[in-house]
């Protein structure tokens, strides 16, 4: 009898154990992924896969807000790297490089968030650039322009092959980040600096 229930009990946990380990795949997956790459997730998104990258890999990366929108919304980046320095003073103090990559300047072409996060799946998980992230730290801005890119469409980009729906190019105020390093006018790209 003990048997059987010791034997009932190991299978329940490796059945557990799979699908926790589906549930997690599924959490570090885009929208973008899931639809084949005719459509794109909304801000939210980008929120709950920080959260499910820093959960999944606490040692790995730190999700951080470093300033808010004209519209409110937190602005996120992601550190990312397996030396154990996740913030600036740490990355400065082991004498680390840190690479920014940047996606959603435009939010009208939004590729760069997307296949970010599918980068940084790879490269966690080890299918990828393995040792890319043993000697620096990488900090990855899913989406710059986050207001732009919550002002979706389908008509947005009509000239161009992407998502069937997206952001525009320009934030809530109008102005365009990808011209805006120089003169920093936008809250934004203050944020950014």
């Amino acid at each position: 009898m003990t048997r059987t229930l010791a034997l009932a009990l190991a299978c329940l946990l490796a059945v557990s154990a799979s699908a926790d380990a589906r549930a997690a795949d599924k959490a570090l997956t885009t929208v973008a992924e899931r639809s084949g790459f005719r459509q794109t997730g909304r801000y939210d998104e980008v929120l709950s896969l920080c959260s499910a990258f820093q959960a999944r890999y606490p040692d790995a990366v730190r999700c951080f807000s470093f300033g808010r929108t004209p519209e409110g919304r937190p602005m996120m980046a992601m550190a990312v790297s397996r030396t154990g320095a996740l913030d600036a003073s740490q990355a400065a103090a082991r004498g680390l490089p840190v690479m920014l990559v940047q996606g959603g300047i435009h939010a009208g072409e939004i590729d760069g968030k997307d296949a970010g996060f599918l980068a940084l799946r790879q490269v966690l998980e080890g299918k990828a650039a393995k040792g890319a992230l043993d000697k620096q730290v990488l900090l990855f801005v899913p989406v710059f322009n986050i207001d732009g890119h919550e002002r979706f469409g389908p008509w947005n980009r009509p000239n161009q092959r992407g998502p069937e729906q997206m952001g525009w190019r320009t934030t809530a105020q109008n102005l365009n980040l990808n011209r805006d390093y120089m003169k920093a006018e936008a809250p934004e790209m203050q944020a950014m600096l």
